[in-house]
C-alpha cells in the first residue's frame, strides 16, 4: 500500500530542513537500521522543486516524506501542503524536532530515535444541520488514538488511550496526538516515544503522568518502520469507522481502549468544582462523562490523572 518513501532536503532558497540519507543514518542506531532496511535510496533533483529528494521504492503512490531536524513535522507538512506536494494520506516523519509542540502549545521534547509524524488526514463527513463543527472532527483525536493503539497492538505493543489524546503504556505516557485545521485541510500530528522518554522532572508537576517508552531490551522498533505500519493500518481501517451511522457506535468500541474506565480519577484544569470522579462513559461528541457525588458531568477540557 505504501510504495513511496522520500527523504527531502531543502535547497538554499527553501525553509525546509536540509539533510541526506547519511545524516539520518548517523542520527541514531534505529534510524541507521531503517535507512539500511529501506535502501537503496535513489537521488532525484527536479528543478521546479525547492527541495532535493532521495526515493526508496516506487515513484508513484502516497508518499512518506522523511525530513531531518526541523521545528516540527507539522510545520513541514503545512509547508509541503502549501506547495501542493502533500496529498491525502501523505505524511511527514521528522528525525528530530527543535520545537515540537503538544496540547496548548506545550513543548514536546523530541530527540532522534522516536516517532514525530504528521498525516494529511482525509476529509471527514460534513456537519449536520445545526452543528457548528462536525461531530466527526470533534472526536478525531479519539479516532486517531484508537487506531494508533490497535496498530501498535498488531506490532506487539499493548497501549491504552487516555482521554482525549494521549497514548499510555503501563500507565505511562508514551505518545500524544495533536490536530491542526486550516481551511479545508486537517493535519494529524503523532508523537511516540520509542527509545527515549523525558525524565519526570522535565514534566509539569501534578499535570502529567510519568513518561514511558515503547522499546524494551527485547523489542526495538525503528521510527520509519513503525510509521509505515501506522499509516498502513490507518488507511485500511479508517473508512470502517466513518461508515458507522452514529459516533456512539464507534465510541462504544473505543471503551475497551480507554484507560481508567470505571475508576475514580483526578480532574486537572477541568470545569470549576469538578476535581475528581469516576469515568463512566463518553458523549456522542467525545466529551468525557464523569460521575461525581452521584451526578454525571460532561468534561470537554482538562486532563484526567490517577489518584
Amino acid at each position: 500500500m505504501i510504495t513511496r518513501i522520500t527523504i527531502i532536503s531543502g535547497k538554499d532558497s527553501s525553509p525546509l530542513p536540509k539533510t541526506t540519507p547519511e545524516n539520518i543514518f548517523q542520527s541514531h542506531p534505529l534510524w541507521a537500521r531503517d535507512i539500511e532496511s529501506f535502501s537503496p535510496w535513489n537521488s532525484e533533483d527536479a528543478e521546479y522543486r525547492t527541495y532535493s529528494t532521495w526515493i526508496s521504492g516506487s515513484r508513484t503512490g502516497v508518499p512518506i516524506a522523511v525530513c531531518g531536524s526541523c521545528v516540527s513535522s507539522l510545520d513541514v507538512a503545512w509547508r509541503l501542503n502549501s506547495l501542493e506536494d502533500l496529498s491525502e494520506w501523505g505524511s511527514v516523519l521528522a528525525v528530530e524536532q527543535n520545537t515540537g509542540r503538544g496540547q496548548v502549545r506545550r513543548e514536546w521534547i523530541s530527540p532522534p530515535g522516536n516517532v514525530y509524524g504528521t498525516i494529511k488526514w482525509p476529509a471527514l463527513p460534513e456537519a449536520k444541520p445545526g452543528e457548528v463543527r462536525p461531530v466527526w472532527n470533534r472526536i478525531l483525536p479519539l479516532i486517531v488514538g484508537y487506531l494508533t493503539c490497535n496498530a501498535l497492538r498488531d506490532l506487539g505493543v499493548e497501549t491504552q488511550l487516555k482521554w482525549p489524546n494521549d497514548i499510555l503504556i503501563d500507565g505511562k505516557k508514551a505518545g500524544g496526538i495533536l490536530i491542526e485545521e486550516r481551511g479545508n485541510a486537517t493535519m494529524v500530528g503523532i508523537g511516540l516515544n520509542l527509545s527515549y522518554a523525558p525524565a519526570r522532572e522535565l514534566l509539569r508537576v501534578d499535570h502529567a503522568v510519568p513518561a514511558g517508552k515503547i522499546n524494551t531490551d527485547t523489542m526495538q522498533l525503528g521510527p520509519l518502520e513503525t510509521w509505515v505500519e501506522l499509516i498502513k493500518y490507518f488507511r485500511s481501517n479508517f473508512d470502517s469507522i466513518i461508515s458507522m451511522k452514529k459516533t456512539d457506535d464507534f465510541l462504544y468500541e473505543l471503551a475497551d481502549r480507554l484507560v481508567w474506565f470505571g475508576e475514580e480519577v483526578k480532574i486537572v484544569d477541568g470545569p470549576e468544582g469538578i476535581e475528581r470522579g469516576v469515568i463512566c462513559g463518553l458523549r456522542s461528541d467525545g466529551g468525557l462523562v464523569i460521575d461525581y457525588n452521584g451526578e454525571q458531568h460532561e468534561i470537554y477540557s482538562g486532563s484526567v490523572m490517577p489518584l
